[in-house]
């Protein structure tokens, strides 16, 4: 019975058993070099999705979903007909983004009035060599302002909070640099884990979203590594409340492992997620922010 829930775990989860090969970037040493053997092999595979249009993931691929995502987007900003989180979710971030914190400041002092601040995010501090998130800034904004940091993985309020904020760079590029020796060892960090074979079935973030793009997993298309870390956070439905919820993209990151039977999924505001994020928004670098977008 246990072998037969596995063969239809594989069947019905995952596109295929992870490919022996190396991935496209995989062998690569710089990070110019790993994004542009990347962008040739999805020039190869998907040769119609270019530029911006790689923030629109796996709607490429599929008018279905492109016209249920159409549908989807309209009823968040219909007040007819709305779908039950969105208004929700924008109010409560734009509540905790107008606090004042203990000391009288707020999130639009400590951050620049939050214009645009959110495309120059994750960034490396040069004096510990660590990776700081959009998240991860406003959370010191807090502590600095002699309040409590919020829980990465609460959607409530980390999430209202990230996509309310997030919302304010909307349009803008995204701009990373990664040059100095820290920054090039938090590119490796967070390589690693993207092509590392994690979990029961040893499958790795590169196996769906570089070998197996536009490939079907659970019914729905695969989307390219490049242009997603440009729409998060992202609304995705909610079967508990029939609308949608937030989803940040580190909260993303320990569902996907979680999916793929990883034990010890990798967990929103960790070292090791802040790295994977450095990665993964690398490879979205010079694309057009759209977060707070729905996706299915």
């Amino acid at each position: 019975m246990k072998n037969l829930l596995v063969i239809l775990l594989l069947a019905f989860s995952l596109p295929a058993i992870a490919d022996s090969v190396k991935t496209a970037g995989e062998s690569e040493t710089t990070p110019e070099a790993t994004l542009k053997a990347i962008q040739a092999h999805f020039a190869k595979e998907i040769p119609g999705v270019k530029g911006d249009d790689f923030v629109n993931g796996s709607l490429n691929f599929s008018q279905g979903s492109r016209d249920y995502n159409a549908f989807m987007t309209a009823r968040m900003g219909d007040n007819f007909d709305p779908v039950p989180g969105y208004s929700e979710t924008m109010a409560a971030g734009k509540k905790l983004w107008e606090k004042p914190f203990s000391n009288g400041k707020t999130f639009a002092e400590c951050l620049s009035n939050g214009k645009g601040v959110a495309a120059n995010y994750p960034m490396v501090d040069a004096a510990t060599g660590k990776v700081v998130t959009f998240e991860g800034a406003m959370n010191k904004c807090l502590v600095d302002g002699g309040e409590k940091p919020l829980a990465y993985n609460d959607m409530k309020t980390m999430g209202a909070l990230s996509v309310y904020a997030h919302k304010m760079s909307e349009g803008k590029r995204i701009k990373m640099e990664v040059k100095t020796d820290a920054e090039k060892d938090a590119f490796a960090r967070g390589k690693a884990i993207f092509y590392g074979r994690v979990g029961d079935f040893e499958q790795a973030c590169a196996h769906c979203h570089i070998q197996k793009v536009s490939k079907i997993a659970r019914t729905e298309d695969l989307s390219p590594v490049i242009g997603q870390a440009a729409h998060w956070p992202t609304f995705r439905l909610d079967k508990a409340t029939d609308g949608v919820g937030i989803i940040t993209l580190q909260q993303r990151y320990f569902g996907c492992q979680k999916n793929t039977r990883v034990k010890d999924p990798i967990k929103p505001g960790s070292e090791a997620s802040n790295d994977l994020q450095y990665f993964h928004t690398y490879l979205s670098n010079g694309l057009t922010m759209k977060p707070g977008v729905f996706r299915k």
